[in-house]
């Protein structure tokens, strides 16, 4: 019995404690769902913000694209004399006395009795007088600055350009910005640039307004810092470059910097004046800038690790109940388990005829029970049934060893295979990813000519090994009877289409080498065009054998040199995957055969070093495709 209290102590506690992981969880989920709110709170609360004042510059950006337009249109129609144009200007600032000036600067030249430089400008000295100037000189020679030159580069249809902020103190000491667009002649010519200045100290009172506003809604007594603390939270306006245009506190350049190479942010920590923000940030469409609001870490999350604490606090409590109340019944309702289990023990051991123990309650222990007793009848069944399956699956293995042998006799073996002959010289090898595969190559010599083939059969293991038979067999019966590849291959074709109920087909590549002339002639039926000098062989776009019965297969020529290699391989070469799932492919192919071929060697040690950089690109990783390589180096000295 001390034997079932053990077994029964060490279940409650497994229990209890993965109870007390659950609420731990649960907590902590709590936790952080708290700050996760408060989190989300200061994206919505800097995303309010930063939309409100997105719309109120965008409406006045509107306004001034509306009568930029409209006054350009009067200044077009009004290019007969500067006198006109000044005229134009002035009655456009009439109209729109919230512009503090608007210019038209022309091209080189364009009125002659001016000189270069003619940029007439109209602007308010008060707020009624309207003052014309003559700015354009060559200590104001617009025509290098950039807002003339992005001006004058926009077309007719286009939205206007609208400056980053600037100083001008030819008029005034205030923060500026122009909204430019290309004046047109009657002729539909570009003479020159009309714009209107803009004066935006109003942005810097509209950032305090929002701020204030926020901060009298959000902020509480216990909040880090009082209201009028700017470092609660605060706001940068930044131009084109990630230059201050407008902001309530300052930031050293290089975080601002930072701020604006990031563009669109939401809620990225920050250190900024030795202090830790949550910045949040956008792109103002139309102009390039960017605003951003800095919140101070405290402020975001101190409501929500208070309410955080106070839920600890109460779940904890809540939790010792628990414990207390689950450790007794949790104890005697598993005590049957112990009498349960020493029977389990017996039937591990073997022993399928021990009795089980009944109980008098019908719960989940009752059903437990069942259920071993379900499983002794089932292990008995089982053990017989795989003593079977272990008899039929050595039959299976040792019939796949048989068929590898076969499959590896139907392959020429004979290493070197022409020993009498001087003229030619063949290495070929064949790795299948299973027992047996669809990888097949093939030669012999017959009337002074070099029969060869290699091929792919589509799929692996038995099916495809005893396509591969057919097709090798084939190659053997037909090209015994005719020299051309393109009718070998034809016939092949014919008779694989026969019965191929099961679609199967093979990438085939056929070539007859004269070896007294080196006259190569050779079809390729969709198979990795050969390697031969430093380029691949030119091969025709044919059909795979076994798709279409009656599919003309093209014949081509090449010569042969005596020194030439040929070497042919099937796709596990190009597509054998390392760990990281890379392809060895046709460039790590090329310059294992360029680092081989630079010094004399044969087919064997061509093959044996493409072998050697394969298996060291593939390492431990399982090979996926069959792999085949032939090569074939033409000596013939007598040519």
């Amino acid at each position: 019995m001390k034997r079932k209290g053990r077994l029964s102590r060490r279940i409650t506690w497994r229990v209890i404690l993965i109870i007390v992981i659950i609420n731990v969880f649960i907590i902590g989920a709590v936790l952080l769902s708290s700050l996760a709110l408060s989190f989300w709170g200061s994206k919505v609360r800097a995303q309010h913000l930063m939309d409100g004042i997105e719309n109120k510059l965008e409406t006045m950006f509107q306004v001034v694209k509306a009568t930029a337009i409209n006054n350009k249109v009067e200044v077009e129609a009004n290019l007969d004399s500067p006198a006109k144009v000044f005229d134009a200007l002035e009655r456009e600032l009439q109209v729109n006395k919230s512009l503090v000036g608007c210019f038209a600067a022309f091209e080189p030249g364009y009125y002659k009795d001016h000189g270069r430089w003619f940029e007439a400008y109209a602007h308010f000295t008060d707020s009624k007088q309207i003052e014309r100037q003559q700015l354009g000189s060559s200590l104001h020679d617009y025509f290098n600055g950039v807002w003339y030159k992005k001006g004058l580069s926009l077309k007719k249809d286009d939205d206007g350009y609208l400056t980053d902020p600037y100083y001008d103190n030819s008029v005034g000491n205030s923060l500026y910005c122009s909204y430019v667009l290309p004046i047109f002649d009657r002729q539909g010519r570009k003479v020159g640039v009309y714009g209107v200045d803009l004066d935006l100290g109003w942005i810097d009172s509209t950032i305090v307004k929002e701020e204030k506003s926020i901060k009298k809604i959000e902020l509480v007594e216990d909040s880090p810092d009082d209201p009028d603390n700017v470092n609660a939270f605060f706001i940068q306006l930044l131009d084109s470059k990630g230059k201050r245009i407008s902001g309530t506190i300052d930031v050293d350049e290089k975080t601002l910097k930072e701020i604006w190479q990031r563009g669109l942010i939401e809620n990225k920590r920050m250190q900024i004046n030795d202090e830790s923000y949550y910045v949040s940030s956008k792109r103002l469409p139309n102009t390039g800038w960017t605003l951003t609001m800095a919140q101070h870490w405290e402020w975001v999350f101190l409501d929500g690790i208070s309410l955080g604490i106070c839920i600890l606090f109460f779940m904890t409590i809540g939790g010792l109940i628990i414990f207390l109340f689950l450790s007794r019944s949790i104890r005697r309702a598993i005590k049957p388990l112990g009498f349960l289990s020493t029977s389990a023990q017996e039937v591990a051991k073997g022993n399928f005829d021990t009795l089980l123990p009944t109980f008098k309650h019908d719960d989940e222990v009752a059903e437990l029970r069942d259920s071993f007793d379900t499983m002794q009848h089932s292990l008995k069944q089982y053990v017989k049934e795989l003593k079977e399956t272990t008899a039929s699956k050595a039959a299976i293995e040792s019939e796949l060893h048989v068929a590898q042998d076969i499959q590896k006799s139907m392959l020429p073996k004979t290493n070197p295979p022409f020993p009498e002959r001087n003229d030619i010289e063949i290495f070929g090898s064949q790795t299948p990813a299973k027992a047996v595969g669809g990888d097949l190559y093939d030669f012999f010599i017959h009337d002074e000519k070099l029969f060869f083939c290699i091929g792919d059969v589509s799929g692996k293991g038995v099916p495809a090994s005893l396509v591969m038979a057919v097709t090798r067999t084939l190659f053997r019966n037909i090209s015994a009877h005719s020299v051309h590849p393109g009718q070998i291959m034809e016939s092949m074709n014919m008779n694989v289409c026969e019965g191929n109920d099961n679609n199967m087909f093979v990438t085939l590549f056929v070539g007859v080498l004269d070896l007294k002339t080196g006259v190569l002639l050779y079809s390729s039926a969709g198979h990795d065009a050969p390697y031969v000098e430093n380029t691949f062989l030119p091969c025709d776009s044919n059909l795979p054998i076994g798709i279409i019965p009656n599919f003309k297969y093209s014949e081509q020529t090449a010569k042969f040199v005596p020194g030439t290699t040929i070497f042919m391989y099937t796709d596990g070469l190009t597509e054998a995957e390392n760990a990281a799932q890379e392809l060895f492919h046709k460039h790590r192919m090329t310059e294992v055969l360029k680092a081989t071929m630079q010094n004399p060697c044969s087919p064997q040690q061509l093959i044996e070093s493409m072998t050697a950089a394969v298996h060291q690109f593939v390492g431990n990783t399982e090979q996926s495709d069959d792999l085949t390589m032939l090569a074939i180096k033409y000596t013939n000295s007598s040519i």
